[in-house]
Protein backbone atom coordinates (compact mmCIF):
# COMPACT_ATOMS: atom_id res chain seq x y z
CA UNK A 1 0.00 0.00 0.00
CA UNK A 2 1.75 3.17 -1.08
CA UNK A 3 1.20 6.86 1.08
CA UNK A 4 1.36 9.88 -0.26
CA UNK A 5 1.69 13.01 1.81
CA UNK A 6 0.70 15.82 0.61
CA UNK A 7 2.37 19.30 2.26
CA UNK A 8 0.59 22.65 1.76
CA UNK A 9 2.82 25.72 2.12
CA UNK A 10 2.44 29.52 2.02
CA UNK A 11 5.36 31.04 3.34
CA UNK A 12 6.52 28.92 6.26
CA UNK A 13 9.99 28.75 5.10
CA UNK A 14 11.45 28.95 8.68
CA UNK A 15 9.45 25.70 9.26
CA UNK A 16 9.52 23.91 6.16
CA UNK A 17 12.21 21.55 6.39
CA UNK A 18 11.33 20.54 10.16
CA UNK A 19 7.80 19.86 8.36
CA UNK A 20 9.45 17.89 5.38
CA UNK A 21 12.19 16.09 7.77
CA UNK A 22 9.18 14.67 9.98
CA UNK A 23 7.88 13.17 6.92
CA UNK A 24 10.88 11.91 4.94
CA UNK A 25 12.50 9.61 8.44
CA UNK A 26 9.43 7.91 8.30
CA UNK A 27 9.88 4.07 8.62
CA UNK A 28 7.54 3.14 6.36
CA UNK A 29 8.53 1.58 3.52
CA UNK A 30 6.56 3.34 0.22
CA UNK A 31 5.57 6.60 0.51
CA UNK A 32 6.28 10.09 -1.76
CA UNK A 33 6.24 13.32 -0.39
CA UNK A 34 4.09 16.53 -2.38
CA UNK A 35 4.90 20.18 -1.46
CA UNK A 36 2.81 22.70 -3.34
CA UNK A 37 3.74 25.76 -2.62
CA UNK A 38 1.32 28.40 -2.67
CA UNK A 39 3.11 31.13 -4.74
CA UNK A 40 5.57 32.30 -1.30
CA UNK A 41 7.74 35.09 -1.52
CA UNK A 42 10.09 33.84 1.30
CA UNK A 43 12.53 31.67 0.97
CA UNK A 44 10.39 28.39 1.06
CA UNK A 45 11.01 27.37 -3.06
CA UNK A 46 14.89 27.60 -2.65
CA UNK A 47 14.25 25.59 0.85
CA UNK A 48 12.19 23.03 -1.32
CA UNK A 49 14.94 23.09 -4.33
CA UNK A 50 17.43 21.76 -1.76
CA UNK A 51 15.48 18.55 -1.34
CA UNK A 52 16.39 17.16 -5.09
CA UNK A 53 14.42 14.32 -6.06
CA UNK A 54 13.52 13.14 -2.68
CA UNK A 55 10.72 15.33 -2.36
CA UNK A 56 7.85 16.13 -5.56
CA UNK A 57 7.23 20.01 -5.42
CA UNK A 58 4.65 21.67 -6.88
CA UNK A 59 4.95 25.13 -7.66
CA UNK A 60 1.74 27.64 -8.09
CA UNK A 61 0.51 30.89 -7.75
CA UNK A 62 -1.15 32.22 -4.59
CA UNK A 63 -4.80 30.31 -4.52
CA UNK A 64 -5.65 29.69 -1.04
CA UNK A 65 -5.28 26.51 0.77
CA UNK A 66 -8.43 25.06 -0.93
CA UNK A 67 -6.02 25.09 -3.97
CA UNK A 68 -3.26 23.56 -2.64
CA UNK A 69 -5.01 20.74 -1.79
CA UNK A 70 -6.38 20.45 -5.45
CA UNK A 71 -2.91 20.89 -6.62
CA UNK A 72 -1.59 18.31 -4.22
CA UNK A 73 -4.58 15.44 -4.86
CA UNK A 74 -3.79 15.80 -8.58
CA UNK A 75 -0.09 14.72 -8.29
CA UNK A 76 -0.56 12.40 -5.92
CA UNK A 77 -0.37 8.46 -6.43
CA UNK A 78 -0.89 7.05 -3.16
CA UNK A 79 -3.46 4.27 -2.08
CA UNK A 80 -3.55 6.33 1.21
CA UNK A 81 -3.30 10.42 1.44
CA UNK A 82 -2.31 12.68 4.36
CA UNK A 83 -2.45 16.10 4.84
CA UNK A 84 0.05 18.27 6.93
CA UNK A 85 0.57 21.97 6.88
CA UNK A 86 3.93 23.14 6.34
CA UNK A 87 4.37 24.81 9.83
CA UNK A 88 3.37 21.11 11.31
CA UNK A 89 5.36 17.70 11.52
CA UNK A 90 4.23 13.81 11.86
CA UNK A 91 5.29 12.48 15.00
CA UNK A 92 8.24 9.26 14.38
CA UNK A 93 6.10 6.30 13.14
CA UNK A 94 2.98 7.68 11.92
CA UNK A 95 2.82 6.69 8.39
CA UNK A 96 3.50 3.21 9.40
CA UNK A 97 0.93 3.16 12.48
CA UNK A 98 -1.70 5.10 10.20
CA UNK A 99 -1.21 2.30 7.44
CA UNK A 100 -2.22 -0.76 9.99
CA UNK A 101 -5.25 0.96 11.01
CA UNK A 102 -6.29 1.08 6.92
CA UNK A 103 -5.29 -2.69 7.10
CA UNK A 104 -7.01 -3.49 10.27
CA UNK A 105 -10.65 -1.81 9.32
CA UNK A 106 -12.70 -1.12 6.87
CA UNK A 107 -12.61 2.30 6.82
CA UNK A 108 -12.29 5.14 3.96
CA UNK A 109 -10.78 8.02 6.67
CA UNK A 110 -8.73 8.41 9.59
CA UNK A 111 -8.19 11.16 11.79
CA UNK A 112 -5.87 11.63 13.94
CA UNK A 113 -5.79 14.00 17.17
CA UNK A 114 -2.43 16.49 17.72
CA UNK A 115 -0.10 17.44 20.53
CA UNK A 116 0.75 21.36 20.86
CA UNK A 117 4.10 20.13 22.55
CA UNK A 118 6.95 19.89 20.34
CA UNK A 119 8.55 17.47 23.00
CA UNK A 120 5.68 15.16 23.12
CA UNK A 121 7.07 11.54 22.03
CA UNK A 122 5.25 8.84 20.20
CA UNK A 123 2.62 7.05 22.26
CA UNK A 124 3.66 3.73 23.17
CA UNK A 125 -0.23 2.60 22.69
CA UNK A 126 -2.71 4.11 20.35
CA UNK A 127 -6.43 4.45 21.28
CA UNK A 128 -8.91 4.34 18.18
CA UNK A 129 -12.36 5.06 18.04
CA UNK A 130 -14.10 3.34 14.56
CA UNK A 131 -16.37 6.48 13.40
CA UNK A 132 -19.87 6.33 11.23
CA UNK A 133 -21.71 9.41 11.44
CA UNK A 134 -23.25 8.88 8.48
CA UNK A 135 -26.73 9.23 9.62
CA UNK A 136 -26.37 11.79 11.76
CA UNK A 137 -25.12 13.87 8.78
CA UNK A 138 -28.03 13.26 6.11
CA UNK A 139 -30.20 14.34 9.40
CA UNK A 140 -28.42 17.79 9.24
CA UNK A 141 -26.89 16.79 12.89
CA UNK A 142 -22.96 17.93 13.80
CA UNK A 143 -20.71 14.83 14.42
CA UNK A 144 -18.01 15.87 16.57
CA UNK A 145 -14.49 15.90 14.56
CA UNK A 146 -11.78 18.08 16.55
CA UNK A 147 -9.05 17.55 14.16
CA UNK A 148 -6.96 20.08 12.11
CA UNK A 149 -5.54 19.69 8.47
CA UNK A 150 -2.34 17.93 9.47
CA UNK A 151 -4.17 14.95 11.22
CA UNK A 152 -5.91 14.34 8.38
CA UNK A 153 -5.71 11.18 6.12
CA UNK A 154 -8.39 9.24 3.19
CA UNK A 155 -8.58 6.47 0.70
CA UNK A 156 -7.68 7.74 -2.87
CA UNK A 157 -11.08 6.67 -3.79
CA UNK A 158 -12.98 8.37 -1.24
CA UNK A 159 -10.79 11.83 -1.53
CA UNK A 160 -11.73 11.30 -5.12
CA UNK A 161 -15.15 12.02 -4.41
CA UNK A 162 -14.54 15.39 -2.41
CA UNK A 163 -11.63 16.70 -4.82
CA UNK A 164 -11.14 19.23 -6.64
CA UNK A 165 -13.10 21.53 -4.26
CA UNK A 166 -14.36 24.76 -4.65
CA UNK A 167 -11.28 27.33 -3.86
CA UNK A 168 -11.77 30.42 -1.85
CA UNK A 169 -9.14 33.26 -0.57
CA UNK A 170 -7.65 32.55 2.94
CA UNK A 171 -9.08 29.35 4.98
CA UNK A 172 -12.80 30.22 4.54
CA UNK A 173 -12.75 27.11 2.39
CA UNK A 174 -10.38 24.25 3.70
CA UNK A 175 -10.27 21.22 6.13
CA UNK A 176 -13.43 21.80 7.51
CA UNK A 177 -15.34 21.67 4.29
CA UNK A 178 -13.23 18.25 3.16
CA UNK A 179 -14.13 16.78 7.34
CA UNK A 180 -17.56 16.70 6.70
CA UNK A 181 -17.93 15.58 3.16
CA UNK A 182 -15.59 12.00 4.07
CA UNK A 183 -17.63 11.83 7.30
CA UNK A 184 -21.06 11.99 5.25
CA UNK A 185 -19.39 9.47 2.30
CA UNK A 186 -17.64 7.32 4.77
CA UNK A 187 -16.80 4.87 7.81
CA UNK A 188 -14.06 5.88 9.34
CA UNK A 189 -11.97 6.28 12.34
CA UNK A 190 -10.39 8.68 14.63
CA UNK A 191 -7.32 8.36 16.83
CA UNK A 192 -7.12 9.52 20.18
CA UNK A 193 -3.73 9.34 20.81
CA UNK A 194 -1.56 12.32 19.29
CA UNK A 195 0.72 11.12 16.18
CA UNK A 196 1.23 14.95 14.74
CA UNK A 197 2.55 18.03 16.24
CA UNK A 198 0.72 20.84 15.54
CA UNK A 199 2.75 24.13 15.85
CA UNK A 200 1.11 27.55 17.51
CA UNK A 201 2.72 31.06 16.53
CA UNK A 202 2.21 34.10 15.56
CA UNK A 203 1.78 33.53 11.61
CA UNK A 204 -1.10 31.01 11.91
CA UNK A 205 -3.88 31.27 10.01
CA UNK A 206 -6.26 30.62 12.19
CA UNK A 207 -5.99 28.23 14.93
CA UNK A 208 -4.96 30.43 18.12
CA UNK A 209 -5.56 33.47 16.56
CA UNK A 210 -7.50 36.97 17.07
CA UNK A 211 -8.55 36.58 13.54
CA UNK A 212 -10.52 32.38 14.29
CA UNK A 213 -13.03 34.67 15.93
CA UNK A 214 -14.12 36.85 12.26
CA UNK A 215 -13.23 34.14 10.39
CA UNK A 216 -15.48 31.26 12.27
CA UNK A 217 -18.71 32.47 10.85
CA UNK A 218 -17.12 33.06 7.48
CA UNK A 219 -16.20 29.64 7.12
CA UNK A 220 -19.13 28.56 8.22
CA UNK A 221 -21.06 29.90 5.88
CA UNK A 222 -18.90 29.06 2.69
CA UNK A 223 -18.69 25.49 3.96
CA UNK A 224 -22.60 24.92 4.36
CA UNK A 225 -22.73 26.75 0.61
CA UNK A 226 -20.50 24.32 -0.59
CA UNK A 227 -21.47 20.94 1.15
CA UNK A 228 -25.21 21.56 -0.02
CA UNK A 229 -24.49 22.85 -3.20
CA UNK A 230 -21.75 19.60 -4.04
CA UNK A 231 -23.79 16.67 -2.10
CA UNK A 232 -27.71 16.06 -2.06
CA UNK A 233 -27.64 14.30 1.20
CA UNK A 234 -26.09 17.45 2.95
CA UNK A 235 -28.61 20.08 2.25
CA UNK A 236 -29.99 20.07 5.98
CA UNK A 237 -26.70 20.27 7.38
CA UNK A 238 -25.55 22.74 5.07
CA UNK A 239 -28.16 24.89 5.54
CA UNK A 240 -27.72 24.57 9.67
CA UNK A 241 -24.04 25.27 8.98
CA UNK A 242 -25.12 28.90 6.93
CA UNK A 243 -27.67 29.61 9.74
CA UNK A 244 -25.14 29.31 12.22
CA UNK A 245 -22.57 31.12 10.80
CA UNK A 246 -25.42 34.45 9.78
CA UNK A 247 -26.83 33.85 12.94
CA UNK A 248 -23.32 34.54 14.92
CA UNK A 249 -22.32 37.04 12.27
CA UNK A 250 -25.37 39.14 13.18
CA UNK A 251 -25.16 38.50 16.95
CA UNK A 252 -21.16 39.39 17.29
CA UNK A 253 -22.64 42.64 15.68
CA UNK A 254 -25.28 43.53 17.78
CA UNK A 255 -23.16 42.35 20.63
CA UNK A 256 -20.83 44.39 20.14
CA UNK A 257 -22.61 47.41 20.21
CA UNK A 258 -25.01 46.57 23.15
CA UNK A 259 -21.34 46.09 24.71
CA UNK A 260 -20.25 49.10 23.60
CA UNK A 261 -23.13 50.73 25.02
CA UNK A 262 -22.83 49.00 28.59
CA UNK A 263 -19.30 49.79 28.76
CA UNK A 264 -19.30 53.14 27.75
CA UNK A 265 -17.45 55.30 29.89
CA UNK A 266 -15.32 52.88 31.59
CA UNK A 267 -11.91 51.58 31.53
CA UNK A 268 -12.20 49.24 28.35
CA UNK A 269 -11.02 49.48 25.27
CA UNK A 270 -12.17 47.62 21.81
CA UNK A 271 -10.63 44.45 22.38
CA UNK A 272 -12.28 44.13 25.76
CA UNK A 273 -15.55 45.11 23.71
CA UNK A 274 -14.56 42.62 21.53
CA UNK A 275 -14.16 39.78 23.42
CA UNK A 276 -17.33 40.41 25.63
CA UNK A 277 -19.75 40.08 22.12
CA UNK A 278 -17.19 37.21 21.16
CA UNK A 279 -18.41 35.13 24.12
CA UNK A 280 -21.53 36.08 24.07
CA UNK A 281 -21.91 34.99 20.76
CA UNK A 282 -20.61 31.26 21.06
CA UNK A 283 -22.66 31.06 24.21
CA UNK A 284 -25.92 31.38 21.99
CA UNK A 285 -24.16 29.44 18.70
CA UNK A 286 -23.36 26.69 21.18
CA UNK A 287 -26.76 26.07 22.51
CA UNK A 288 -27.89 26.58 19.02
CA UNK A 289 -26.06 24.09 17.34
CA UNK A 290 -26.39 21.33 20.23
CA UNK A 291 -30.36 21.81 19.55
CA UNK A 292 -29.44 20.36 16.11
CA UNK A 293 -27.08 17.86 17.01
CA UNK A 294 -27.84 13.87 17.32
Amino acid sequence: MKLSVLINNFNYGQYLRPCIDSVLSQDYPDFEVIVVDDGSTDNSREILASYGERILTVLKQNGGQASSFNAGFAAASGDILFLLDADDSFLPGKLARIAEIYDRNEIDWCFDRVTTDEGDPPPAQLQVTLFDKRDTLRRGGFPSLPVPTSGLSFRHNLLSQILPMSVAKDVVLSDNYIKFAAAYLGRGAIVETPLTFQRIHASNRYTGTSRAKTLRPRIMIATGLELARRYDGLHALGKSLVAGGIAETTSLLRLRSETRNTVAGGPFGDDAVNEVAFMAARKRLGNMLRRGQS
